[in-house]
């Protein structure tokens, strides 16, 4: 019998972000999203689903901020070159 208080089921939003962190000889630290927590109705507890397992075990919830997300995405997409399709420019044809 699935459980009522199922993310999958009740369709919310999660409460919080799962995330494995990191840290660089550097200081920096990189954030990698790993799962999400969804409070159950009743307040007393919570369900957590991980899509992967950090390797050192250790895994940090946050609550879940839109525009934190949004900004993350929209910085990696800058990182990243979008090809759309089409074959690379190397310059004017000869």
């Amino acid at each position: 019998m699935p459980d009522e208080d199922s993310p999958s089921q009740v369709g919310r939003k999660p409460d919080q972000i799962a995330y494995a962190v990191r840290g660089t000889p550097d200081g920096k630290e990189y954030w990698n999203r790993v799962g999400a927590m969804w409070k159950h109705k009743d307040g007393r507890g919570a369900e957590l689903v991980l899509d992967s397992i950090p390797i050192d075990g250790r895994i940090t919830l946050r609550e879940q901020r839109d525009q934190r997300m949004q900004d993350y995405q929209d910085e990696r997409a800058a990182q990243q070159p979008v090809n759309n399709g089409r074959a690379p420019d190397h310059g004017p044809e000869r």
